[in-house]
């Protein structure tokens, strides 16, 4: 295994949670990746986050803790808004002059967003993985990717990995409801949340 060859897993991260970790580690084995970055996205283009930069990039830090696997990048948080990834990767490359990136994204992100150069996403990568989420195949990939030319098609690694229902939406649900989210974040996470006050108007 390469030791420059590097996962980039962007996000929100609002909160980050066990299906994050789950699919950075499963994609880190199957790939053969050295180490997997988060880059939590300060001013996302496409939603307003609930909890700020700040908390959310301290969730992700507290929550990759014990993998030394996992990196906490925090290039996007320091981009203007709206962040875009084909403008966040150039300044990664820059970073990590002697790394071969990769990005990993949910299918659902691909199908139910419109990315913006998605052709300048691919150029910048030696792969983009796209995780199996339920209710959503391969088959939607082919759509999003009918206009790039062959070659930056090839780049998109579909991995069908074990699905783990968890969404941030539903964990803020679940604390805007008084309701646990052990087991749905990670134990530090779970902390920070209640100690901090987070989420706590949603519904």
């Amino acid at each position: 295994m390469s030791s420059d060859r590097i996962g980039v897993l962007g996000g929100t991260f609002d909160p980050v949670h066990v299906g994050h970790l789950f699919i950075a580690e499963a994609v880190a084995a199957e790939a053969g990746l050295a180490e997997v970055l988060f880059s939590p996205v300060g001013s996302p283009a496409h939603r307003s986050p609930h909890a700020s930069a700040h908390h959310r990039a301290a969730m992700v830090a507290l929550g990759i803790e014990g993998n030394a696997r996992f990196g906490l990048d925090d290039t996007a948080l320091r981009q203007s808004g709206p962040v875009y990834t084909a403008d966040t990767l150039p300044l990664m490359q820059a970073r990590y002059p002697q790394a071969k990136l990769s990005f990993i994204a949910g299918i659902d992100s691909l199908v139910n967003s419109v990315w913006q150069r998605l052709d300048q996403v691919a150029r910048l990568v030696e792969n983009f993985y796209v995780v199996a989420r339920d209710g959503l195949d391969e088959g939607g990939l082919d759509d999003c990717l009918a206009a790039l030319p062959l070659d930056l098609k090839q780049r998109f690694v579909y991995l069908s990995l074990p699905l783990v229902d968890v969404s941030a939406r539903s964990i803020r649900a679940r604390v805007g409801q008084a309701k646990p989210i052990r087991y749905l974040v990670p134990d530090p996470v779970e902390s920070y949340i209640r100690e901090q006050g987070l989420y706590k108007a949603t519904h």
